[in-house]
C-alpha cells in the first residue's frame, strides 16, 4: 500500500457533500473511490475525479467527452481482453469539475508502478509480472481494431509538426534547468527536422497514457485501462510509451518487445522517434519535480533518451 496522499483540494469534502457521497479509498489525490452516502442505487461503489486547477478542469472536461460522447460507441464483444469504463454523471462545483464512473471490480496495477525515488522496491515498475507485458499487447491488438475515421472530430489528432513545434517551445527551458544539455536537445532537434513527417500522424485510438500503472486487472483474462485523456495517436509511440515507463523492469520489457514483434510490423527508425517523443515527454512532464521525489526516474529516462538517439541502441532493442 502506498504511504498517505498528500492533502487533497480543500473542496473536496464540500463536493462530496454536494454529490452524495462518501470516501471509500483515497486512491490519488484527485481520484476517490465512493459510495452513495445514503446507500441508495444498488450499492455499487463509484470512482470521482476531479481537477484541481484550470488545466486539470481541462483535462477532465476532454475526459468526460471521451467517456460520455464515444466510448459507448464501441462494441467491446469485439476486444479480447479490453473492457472500457463506464461513464454516470459530470458537473462543476466550487471551481472543480468532476466526472463520476462506476467502479470496475477488479486488481488494480496502480500500487505496482511507481516514479518515485521512496519507493525503491515498485519504482519503474521492477516487481510487474512479465505476463502484464503479453496483455498489453493484447490491449494494443483490441485498440488496433477501432476505426479512426469513425472517431468524432473533438478527439485529440497527434501530428508530428505540431509536437515538434512544442519541442522547440520548451526544450530551451529543459536546458536552463539542467536537466538536458544543449549537445543533446540539439541532437535531437537535428534528427527531428530530417525527418518525413508524414510517417508519424495519429492511426490508433488510445486512452493517451498507456501503461500498466492505467490497467485494471478483471476475471477471465479481461483488462481495464483508465484515464482517457489521449485520442488518436501513431501506435508505435503508443508501445513505446509503455515500454519506456516499465524502465525498472527489463525482463517485462524483453517480453514486451518480443510480443510486439509477434503481432506488429515494426519499423526501427520509427520506433527510435516513438521512443524519443515519449521519453521527453515524460522528463518535459516532470520538469518541475524536485531531485529528491523524481531524481531517479527522470535520471533513467535521460539516459535512454541520449542512447536513443543513436539508431544502433534502438536496432538492439528490437534485436
Amino acid at each position: 500500500m502506498e504511504p498517505a496522499l498528500p492533502p487533497i483540494h480543500p473542496k473536496v469534502p464540500e463536493l462530496l457533500e454536494h454529490l452524495g457521497l462518501k470516501v471509500v479509498d483515497p486512491v490519488k489525490w484527485n481520484v476517490i473511490l465512493c459510495r452513495r452516502a445514503d446507500g441508495s442505487a444498488d450499492g455499487s461503489l463509484l470512482i470521482l475525479k476531479f481537477g484541481g486547477d484550470q488545466r486539470k478542469n481541462a483535462s477532465i472536461e476532454y475526459e468526460v467527452q471521451i467517456l460520455r460522447d464515444f466510448l459507448p460507441q464501441l462494441d467491446q464483444e469485439y476486444f479480447e481482453r479490453l473492457v472500457l469504463p463506464e461513464y454516470v454523471s459530470d458537473g462543476k462545483f466550487g471551481g472543480l469539475h468532476w466526472v463520476l464512473t462506476k467502479q470496475i471490480k477488479g486488481r488494480p496495477l496502480l500500487y505496482d508502478w511507481s516514479e518515485l525515488s521512496s519507493k525503491p522496491d515498485i519504482i519503474g515498475g521492477k516487481n510487474m509480472s512479465v505476463d502484464i507485458a503479453r496483455y498489453s499487447v493484447d490491449i494494443l491488438r483490441d485498440l488496433r481494431l477501432v476505426d479512426i475515421d469513425t472517431i468524432p472530430e473533438f478527439v485529440r489528432r497527434f501530428r508530428f509538426e505540431d509536437w515538434h513545434e512544442a519541442f522547440r517551445a520548451s526544450r530551451e527551458e529543459l536546458v536552463g534547468k539542467g536537466i538536458m544539455s544543449q549537445q543533446t536537445v540539439d541532437k535531437a532537434e537535428w534528427l527531428f527536422s530530417a525527418l518525413t513527417t508524414s510517417r508519424y500522424q495519429g492511426n490508433m485510438f488510445t486512452n493517451g497514457d498507456f501503461y500498466p500503472r492505467n490497467f485494471i486487472l478483471l476475471s477471465r483474462g479481461k483488462i481495464a485501462v483508465a484515464d482517457w485523456v489521449g485520442g488518436v495517436d501513431p501506435w508505435e509511440f503508443v508501445a513505446m510509451k509503455a515500454w519506456t515507463m516499465m524502465w525498472g523492469n527489463p525482463a517485462w520489457q524483453e517480453a514486451f518487445i518480443k510480443e510486439i514483434k509477434k503481432h506488429f510490423p515494426v519499423d526501427v527508425e520509427e520506433m527510435q522517434v516513438g521512443l524519443l517523443v515519449k521519453l521527453y515527454d515524460q522528463i518535459n512532464a516532470w520538469r518541475e519535480e524536485p531531485e529528491e521525489i523524481i531524481g531517479e526516474a527522470r535520471g533513467r529516462l535521460l539516459g535512454c533518451f541520449e542512447k536513443c538517439l543513436e539508431l544502433a541502441y534502438v536496432q538492439k532493442i528490437f534485436a
